[in-house]
């Protein structure tokens, strides 16, 4: 009587198991990894982005998520990776650090408005994290790549993540500028729709067009 039951009790555990594992958001770690994490950025849908990432750029994270740190990150590496050719994983790796690195820095320059040089200091940083991405579109041809930096555009500018609303305007520009980068059709009628999807959501916080 007692194998049968033992038989049960393993069955029941290995469905439980099996489907435990069909609810589990697989991790493709080759494409933009931040999307619809609510307000943070460390952890989405059980995808432990951060955690993955500090092995391999630990200088990085050390500046990055460290607030007592005044001093700028090096972006050398981080740029290396994700303008290499050709195309893997380091690219994707890359993209997702400098993502989860300007949503912390724009944070802290938001916390900061107003509190003169620390607000200053951030806001530049942050910038300087967008222009990375910005710069690799126009270097890479591989489409996998440039949709993942256009999935980080658009979560840039969605205002979702913590603080980045209120930064989330000048993402207008910098998407738009991308059209003249792309030859593809599909791409360009996608930076057409965002460019004007961000427009039209930032209207009363954008400059009036000449």
């Amino acid at each position: 009587m007692q194998v049968p039951a033992r038989s049960g009790v393993m069955a029941f555990a290995a469905a439980l198991a099996l489907f435990a594992s069909s609810c589990r958001t697989p991790t493709d770690p080759q494409r933009y990894r931040l999307a619809h994490s609510g307000d943070h950025w460390d952890v989405v849908n059980g995808d432990r982005v951060v955690d993955d990432l500090l092995p391999r750029y630990p200088e990085f994270f050390a500046v990055i998520l460290d607030p007592s740190r005044r001093d700028e990150a090096s972006l050398r590496h981080i740029r290396d990776d994700l303008e290499r050719a050709p195309t893997d994983r380091r690219n994707f790796d890359a993209l997702n650090a400098v993502a989860v690195a300007y949503f912390e820095i724009n944070h802290r320059a938001e916390f900061n408005r107003g509190v003169g040089l620390e607000y200053l200091s951030r806001s530049m940083q942050a910038a300087k994290l967008l222009a990375v991405p910005w710069r690799a579109y126009s270097i890479t041809e591989a489409p996998a790549l440039r949709e993942a930096i256009l999935d980080f555009f658009e979560d840039a500018g969605s205002g979702e993540k913590l603080a980045s609303a209120p930064t989330a305007p000048r993402l207008v520009e910098i998407v738009a500028s991308l059209e003249s980068k792309e030859s593809n059709p599909g791409r360009r009628a996608r930076i057409q729709s965002l460019s004007a999807e961000l427009r039209a959501r930032y209207a009363r916080e954008l400059p009036p067009e000449r």
